[in-house]
Order: C-alpha cells, then structure tokens, then sequence
C-alpha cells in the first residue's frame, strides 16, 4: 500500500458502526509512586493493558505482579531488557549516527518493539506518571463517536508540592536552547504548566517511532501527517490529565545532563490546582504531602 492507500483505509476502518478496541501501551522504569494510579485512571476504559518493565530497580515489579494479579484479563506486562538513551545528547549522537540507528538502546526502537505487543486496533500511549482527568473520558468518548482515527491531547504539570501547577522562569526560547549541546528543546520546557499536545490515541496499524527528532522518538502513522492531522484528530481544548513527573523522586532520570539542569532550574511554583484536580489526587490517596 501507499501512504495514501494506508490512510485510506484507517479512516474508513475508523468510520465503521462498531467500537475501537483500544491497547493502552505504558512504559515504565522505576514507577513504583504513580503507576498503580496511573493504570487504574484509564483501565475501564481500554481492552488491554500492556506495561512493559524497562529494568526497574524499585518496587514496580511488584506492582506489575499485582496488577496483573488484579485484572488477569487485561493486564500484560513485558520486560525490555537494554538501557534506553537519555533524551537529548545522548539520544542525539546515536539517532544521527547511521552505524547506530538500528540501536536497542534508542527510545524510538524501544517505542516500536513496545507497540508490536499491543493486540487491539488503537494504542493509547499513557505513561505512569499520568493520571486521567474527567475531561480525558469525555474526550475519549468523544473520539469513539466521532469516528475519527486519532485522539490528540495534552495535561498539566503538578508542582512537587502537589498544591499548585509548574510555572516557567523563563518563557523566552533562545536563552534556555544556548546552554544546550544539541540545537533541540522540548516546545514544553517554556511553557512548563503544560506539556505538548500530541496525538496519544491512534491506530496500531502501519504506525511506528521513528527518529525524526533525533533527541527523542517521534510517531510516524499515515494519520498524522502534517497535511491530514486536523482533519483526522479529535483534539480536546482541556487537559486531559494531571501529570505527575515533577513529583518523582527522581523526575528528570531520563534526560541528558544539560537539558534536565536547563529544566530544573526553570521550574517555579504557578497557579494552584483546581478543586477538581485536587479531588482526583485525592481518591488516588496522593495529596499526603500537600498543605
């Protein structure tokens, strides 16, 4: 098939009478705070949950075993079993470099084999640091009766003390990508309350990680290519979840050493959360720390 052949037939696959059976596909290394949050945020709403082990030193086996124990037909757990690149000039050297671009060590390669396990015809890429918000079930409902292939949509980031959201010190783009050794900053990084709006919900068929960013993976699927996305996306104006990476213990492990310095030192305290936001953290039993 051509792209445009492969594109064809998602969208009519999309516009058939019947539901989209959704893989939430959640990657997780040393997950042990969020994840069974994470997972029970979103498992009502999918067929299948694959987490796939990344060489965790914490409890998080543990909590994959319980998980699975708990939903024996959703759950499937995976291990991978290579260190995955940092994101940024680590990531960098390898995907530019042709001799290495095949490496297990890439997130784009680790990404790809990720999706191969999915079973259902749409992955929902979710991380264990996420937790859903009503608006990402509103959102998610809507996807299923628009009939579009592709869900796009963004969250917000919890500030450490779990009181208020990340604000950024600076806003200004050029300052903070000086002190970088590669010419690549997140477009998140300046805006820091939210992160990027990506398309999360999309069809297994045909898709992959590709290295296109090259200091992280990026997704290729006939559905999201620039000149079709609009088009094919139900894509929420809210947030959809609330993210909790900046309240890890260790929340930047997997970023080069230059961007997690440029990051963490333009993190600041912003608005407070929203009665809502505070509500979900509560029923997940995660505002122990909050004032």
């Amino acid at each position: 098939m051509t792209r445009d052949e492969q594109r064809a037939w998602l969208v009519a696959e999309a516009a058939q009478p019947r539901r989209k059976e959704v893989s939430a596909m959640i990657r997780v290394k040393n997950e042990e705070e969020f994840l069974y949050a994470a997972v029970h945020s979103i498992i009502d709403l999918v067929e299948e949950v694959v987490l796939i082990d990344n060489l965790s030193t914490d409890a998080t086996p543990q909590i994959i075993e319980e998980l699975a124990a708990t939903y024996p037909d959703k759950v499937r757990t995976f291990s991978y079993p290579y260190e995955i690149l940092r994101v940024g000039k680590e990531n960098w050297d390898y995907s530019t470099n042709p001799e290495t671009q095949d490496s297990p060590h890439l997130s784009a390669t680790y990404y790809s084999w990720c999706l191969e396990r999915c079973t259902r015809s749409y992955v929902l890429k979710w991380d264990a640091d996420m937790i859903a918000l009503d608006t990402f079930v509103r959102a998610f409902q809507a996807w299923q009766e628009e009939k579009k292939p592709v869900l796009s949509f963004f969250g917000r980031n919890v500030h450490p003390n779990r009181t208020c959201y990340i604000a950024p010190r600076c806003t200004d783009r050029e300052p903070l990508l000086a002190q970088l050794s590669v010419p690549a900053l997140p477009w998140w990084v300046t805006v820091l309350t939210r992160d990027s709006c990506e398309p999360r919900l999309f069809p297994w068929r045909f898709a992959r990680y590709g290295l296109g960013k090259h200091w992280t993976q990026g997704l290729d699927s006939p559905c999201t290519d620039s000149e079709h996305r609009r088009e094919l996306t139900v894509r929420p104006e809210e947030g959809c979840f609330l993210h909790l990476k900046f309240c890890k213990n260790d929340p930047l492990a997997n970023y080069s050493s230059d961007l997690k310095a440029v990051i963490a030192g333009n993190i600041m305290e912003g608005a407070p959360l929203e009665a809502h936001a505070r509500q979900v953290l509560a029923r997940y039993q995660l505002v122990e720390q909050a004032a």
